[in-house]
């Protein structure tokens, strides 16, 4: 079942809500500390530290959250932040827009992945391969369509097992209501 874990994951990020502001506080943060413990020994206008954490929130975030990470790095690498102005710098400009490039294509990357693999998922079950299969793995129930890739946790098989008597028991029901309604129609014709 990893790979329909890996698919959920893929199809929307798994970070949102206060955890979201976390990780991009974190992924500004982090990387800041680096640029900045370096200032002496490299000098210039290096957004590469903020390189792989755009990457992560691209992966991790929606795509507008990753990208304020990319816009709010400008500002902390141009000074803005520790009193210096780096913006009027000669390289500040292209190493930005460089940067902001290389930002957006990450970020299109993970959205265009997303999308795919929710086009692959909702292609649709075709039944005529053979309907429904269920799979139990650690006690849990999964159950596949053929022609699908990713398999849906339905429950704990003590649940699920309640839940299918409980259908069928509901199913026989409904056939036994229906003859007797037929039968009685019968009857009276």
């Amino acid at each position: 079942m990893v790979r329909a874990d890996v698919t959920r994951w893929l199809q929307a990020p798994p970070i949102s809500g206060r955890l979201a502001l976390l990780v991009g506080t974190l992924a500004m943060v982090i990387p800041s500390s680096v640029r900045f413990a370096l200032n002496g020994v490299v000098s210039g206008c290096e957004f590469t530290p903020y390189l792989p954490f755009v990457l992560i929130c691209a992966v991790l975030l929606r795509w507008w959250q990753a990208g304020l990470v990319a816009v709010a790095a400008l500002p902390v690498l141009g000074g803005l932040l520790e009193g210096s102005r780096h913006f009027d710098s000669s390289c500040f400009q292209s190493a930005a827009a460089v940067f902001l490039a290389s930002s957006a294509g990450m970020i299109l990357f993970a959205v265009v992945v997303r999308s795919a693999v929710m086009a692959l998922q909702k292609r649709g079950a075709d039944e005529g391969l053979g309907g429904v299969v269920f799979s139990l793995e650690r006690g849990e129930v999964w159950a596949s369509w053929y022609g699908q890739s990713s398999p849906v946790l339905l429950g704990s098989q003590r649940k699920v097992s309640e839940m299918m008597k409980d259908f069928l028991a509901q199913e026989e029901l409904g056939r036994r209501l229906n003859n007797l309604s037929g039968a009685a129609r019968g009857s009276r014709g």
